[in-house]
């Protein structure tokens, strides 16, 4: 693909810094590909200095590496691509001892960290689940909030708490998520030589996603960003949704101010048909205190909007579920390419039992207990190919597993296509490759895939996190398959995306697409949520939420809800979200599936 003149802007703006309003659907990630390639092709970056691209997910990384190599990309001594809590991480792991972080600190398990958090509720006599005072913990340092720095106005009992949680971290060589970024902020504000030790590296900075952003990692990227030869800070605030886990919208404002930056729109959207692109922009427009900005449709095919009410949750159902038969071979030819989206899981149960009913094949990835991450990739892509271990196809997502991973470098430099070659012969050695997927554990063993992780990750701890979380992985693979009555081929085709209609809430729905999505639960009282009611800033987010849910369709995009709402024990009359109505009404098609 190549790029509009737009996308052509933000590649060459490389003297400085800059900040890039990227809206649904506009090819921000092929473009901060490109950036990259062009920023090295030019030699902006002189030698041996290097490049830092910050990501919000393990995916998001994987998927940027992977199109490098995929570009032929070969200079990874001199990138470093990963999330913000992996590169926290690896600063700390390195220099932690500069402000007292053993360096050779494990991440805490989630099951042991409940305990603790339970026990000192008990201690402390704190009126807190163990769940809530965990989110507590993590939004005081999402805020750079610790002991003696800025807790004063906390009450005496969660303030003793707070200090408990953070010694016994301390002295079992611990730390949890929210350390790794406020940690790292403050190595690198209290030490001047690896501030100017990485600043001198990493002399250009580019982060996706900027709106989902907390106040510490804020200040990380002012830190390594303005010494730098430039910078380019892409977001989106109009699908800033994340507020509830300390996301600050304001941030790509504040960013613009703290380096100076540049503004470019990219104001092209290449994913959404016309009448979905027009009808998003109006719900969004109606926020009066939005930043404007036009966002037009690439596609000249004009797709296909609308909405109904049903009378109740089971009758939205029933509807729903022919709509998705008919819909199959009609819009799309693959299941997984259509979404069930809600605001929240709960309204998807009476979908989920009439599809189970009629037997269509649904997947709710939110229902696994495994993370999404590189050697849950490779190892999908591993039990895949053990259906047929000579297939030229299932080598190559082999190949594509080892290059999102970026295995071939954390093995040694070595070419992606020998390590993938290497795994994929090893199971041809073993003479019982049991297809059960209660036997999975067996195509890994033939695989050597434990082996893979030790010599892959970054010490202990992160070997032992990989291999339970690969654990997890298989017991999935065997619930899904007992589950829906499948095979393994149909299980790891439903992880894969495909075969099965995907069931998501809005805010899963970030980052993804699909031909059709039925967006279902429209009221008011759930989106926007009733204790939005009375704030604005709520009020605005609720709006961007289903802004988000709308902007994933491609083709068509049906809005339902339903006039009367089972609630506890009870039913409540509901009125349709009032972000529909901010549609007009032409933009909606008579429905005659």
């Amino acid at each position: 693909m190549g790029l509009t003149p737009k996308q052509w802007e933000v590649v060459k703006a490389t003297n400085g810094h800059y900040v890039v309003l990227a809206g649904p659907g506009c090819g921000k990630t092929h473009t901060i590909t490109e950036k990259i390639l062009y920023i090295f092709e030019k030699e902006i970056i002189p030698e041996p200095y290097g490049l830092l691209a910050l990501t919000f997910t393990d995916a998001a990384a994987r998927v940027m590496r992977t199109r490098l190599r995929s570009k032929g990309f070969s200079q990874w001594n001199r990138v470093w691509v990963g999330t913000f809590h992996s590169f926290g991480r690896y600063i700390l792991g390195c220099y932690g001892g500069d402000i007292g972080i053993q360096e050779d600190f494990e991440i805490i398990e989630s099951d042991k960290r409940n305990l603790i958090l339970e026990r000192l509720i008990n201690e402390c006599q704190i009126d807190l689940s163990f769940s809530n005072l965990g989110s507590l913990f993590d939004s005081l340092k999402r805020e750079g909030v610790y002991s003696e720095r800025g807790d004063n106005y906390l009450s005496p009992e969660i303030r003793e708490a707070y200090q408990a949680y953070n010694q016994l971290l301390r002295e079992e060589k611990l730390l949890d998520f929210g350390d790794l970024v406020a940690f790292a902020v403050q190595l690198l504000h209290n030490s001047n030589f690896i501030k100017k030790l990485y600043t001198q590296f990493f002399r250009y900075v580019i982060v996706d996603e900027f709106q989902d952003t907390d106040k510490q990692q804020l200040e990380m990227i002012r830190l390594l960003a303005e010494l730098a030869i430039g910078s380019t800070i892409v977001g989106d605030d109009d699908q800033s949704i994340f507020g509830w886990r300390g996301a600050i919208r304001e941030n790509m404002y504040r960013i613009k101010e703290l380096l100076g930056s540049t503004e470019i729109i990219l104001s092209h959207n290449f994913r959404s048909d016309e009448v979905i692109v027009e009808a998003a922009a109006k719900v969004i427009g109606f926020d009066p205190n939005r930043r404007d900005k036009s966002i037009e449709p690439i596609s000249k095919e004009s797709g296909h909007l609308y909405r109904q009410e049903f009378n109740d949750p089971e009758e939205e159902a029933k509807t729903v579920v022919k709509w998705v038969n008919k819909t199959l071979n009609n819009i799309v030819d693959d299941l997984g390419d259509m979404a069930i989206i809600a605001r929240t899981h709960y309204q998807t149960k009476w979908i989920i039992q009439e599809m189970d009913r009629i037997g269509v094949p649904w997947f709710d990835r939110s229902r696994l207990n495994f993370q999404d991450s590189w050697e849950t990739t490779l190892g999908l892509a591993i039990i895949e190919l053990a259906h047929n271990l000579s297939s030229s196809l299932f080598l190559h997502r082999v190949l594509a597993a080892v290059e999102e991973g970026g295995l071939a470098f954390r093995l040694g430099d070595e070419d992606a296509l020998d390590v993938a070659l290497r795994i994929c012969n090893q199971p041809k050695r073993s003479e019982n490759l049991e297809l059960d997927p209660k036997k999975v554990h067996k195509i890994l063993d033939a695989a050597s895939m434990k082996e893979i992780i030790q010599n892959a990750s970054a010490g202990t701890s992160d070997v032992q996190q990989r291999i339970t979380n690969l654990k997890k992985m298989m017991k999935d693979i065997s619930a899904e398959a007992e589950k829906h009555k499948i095979n393994l081929r149909h299980v790891i085709n439903h992880f894969s995306g495909h075969g099965a209609i995907q069931i998501i809430t809005s805010h899963q729905s970030k980052g993804t697409e699909f031909g059709v999505v039925f967006f279902i639960g429209l009221e008011d009282d759930v989106l926007p949520d009733y204790r939005a009611y009375y704030d604005s800033e709520k009020l605005a987010e609720e709006r961007r939420i289903f802004y988000v849910g709308l902007t994933r369709a491609r083709k068509a995009a049906y809005l339902t809800g339903v006039a009367h709402r089972p609630k506890d024990g009870w039913v409540k009359n509901a009125d349709p979200s009032r972000f529909i109505t901010h549609i007009p009404d032409e933009y909606f098609s008579e429905i005659t599936l």
